[in-house]
């Protein structure tokens, strides 16, 4: 059967999981193994399989069926994606509350000072509550092919590239934290997600990448529940009549 939605078992709790090929032996649900794929999202795509308005998506580069991007990158961000056919590693990569590391370089209009640095790790706060980077530092440009189309930088600014890490997801946190600083990002790319690295992969490519084991193995699914011995046509149980009571009889002889 394809596409059959079953059951994930994972250290954190039971996860809703779509695996290709089910099968059932000896009485146990087994399924496809669990992958786990690098992806370098271009400038531009979505992160996501389809869209009304026709822009581009993750399905022009990668024909797997069943996998879901861990997390989302903008439209307007480059770089590491993370895609797995793994509910349970889904949740773990992307859900706020593990803190899973994620690496970005970023491209500034300005070149901030020692004490925008500070500041950056020390926290700002936004509209949505107190942010910041658990590393910030300027690097050197990094070895990437140019972006088409190239990033706008005015005859007045003095771009420079940041190197800082994060350990939350909210929405363009990147660009809100150096924007509120007074450094506007204007190329942004994710090079890192925990363990995984984006590494030499060109923009459009991906590659497979090591699964935890603690997420490795066929993929479980729980088995459909038992329906009622006694149920109706629904497989509820049948209702019983209310029996009402009647008018109490009179205690009271007629009067003759």
């Amino acid at each position: 059967m394809q596409g059959l939605l079953g059951w994930c078992w994972a250290p954190l709790g039971p996860m809703r999981e779509a695996s290709g090929s089910i099968a059932r032996v000896e009485g146990r649900f087994t399924g496809q193994a669990a992958m786990l794929l690098r992806f370098h999202k271009p400038y531009g795509v979505l992160s996501q399989f389809t869209d009304e308005d026709g822009r581009p998506t993750l399905k022009t580069y990668l024909p797997q069926p069943h996998i879901y991007a861990a997390g989302r990158l903008d439209r307007d961000s480059e770089g590491l994606l993370l895609l797995t056919n793994h509910g349970g590693l889904q949740h773990w990569l992307s859900h706020p509350r593990h803190k899973v590391e994620k690496g970005y370089w970023a491209l500034l209009d300005q070149t901030p000072d020692r004490a925008t640095l500070k500041r950056l790790q020390e926290g700002v706060v936004l509209k949505d509550g107190p942010a910041r980077a658990l590393q910030a530092a300027l690097c050197p440009a990094p070895s990437l092919p140019e972006r088409d189309p190239a990033p706008r930088i005015k005859s007045s600014s003095h771009p420079c590239w940041l190197d800082l890490t994060i350990d939350e997801g909210r929405n363009r946190l990147v660009r809100r934290l150096c924007a509120a600083l007074g450094t506007p990002v204007l190329r942004l790319i994710r090079y890192r997600i925990g363990d995984y690295a984006l590494e030499d992969l060109a923009p459009g490519a991906y590659a497979e990448a090591p699964v935890p084991s603690a997420f490795r193995g066929p993929l479980p699914l729980k088995p459909p529940p038992r329906r009622p011995e006694h149920g109706g046509p629904t497989g509820r149980p049948r209702s019983r009549p209310s029996r009402r009571p009647g008018p109490r009889a009179s205690r009271t002889p007629p009067r003759s």
